[in-house]
């Protein structure tokens, strides 16, 4: 893409790229990595006509967590999840325009993206505990 002077590159990161994520702690930080990959390479490329958009989506209707074995957490059945077809159209659209990145969800969604920019990280860790923790067995 580089040497043709022009492309374009969607990496999918994730809302929780946004915030300390107890419970699932090597998956947030990965997508933390990867949103700050996605950011660095778009800097690097921006020179050869190349763009890079990172897609962060919130919940989305997928096996995720079933997954993830956190059925029996708050991001288990029952929790609110946004469309993946509208995440996803979302996330080309903002490809296609050339943005930096983009939270793919509804207005909730986006407003949480919003309020993780102005919380304390203790608060939002402390948050997102209550929700992705284990039931006791």
């Amino acid at each position: 893409m580089a040497g043709n002077g022009r492309g374009r590159i969607l990496i999918t990161s994730s809302l929780s790229a946004t915030l300390p994520t107890p419970y699932e702690t090597v998956y947030g930080p990965s997508r933390a990595f990867t949103r700050m990959f996605a950011l660095g390479l778009r800097a690097e490329l921006k020179e050869h006509g190349v763009t890079v958009t990172c897609l962060m989506p919130g919940a989305a209707d997928s096996d995720f967590h079933a997954r993830a074995s956190m059925n029996h957490t708050a991001f288990g059945p029952g929790m609110k999840e946004n469309s993946r077809k509208e995440v996803a159209r979302q996330g080309f659209l903002a490809l296609m325009n050339g943005r930096a990145e983009i939270v793919g969800g509804d207005a909730a969604t986006k407003r949480t993206a919003l309020e993780h920019r102005f919380l304390p990280e203790t608060y939002k860790a402390a948050r997102h505990a209550t929700k992705a923790k284990p039931p006791r067995a």
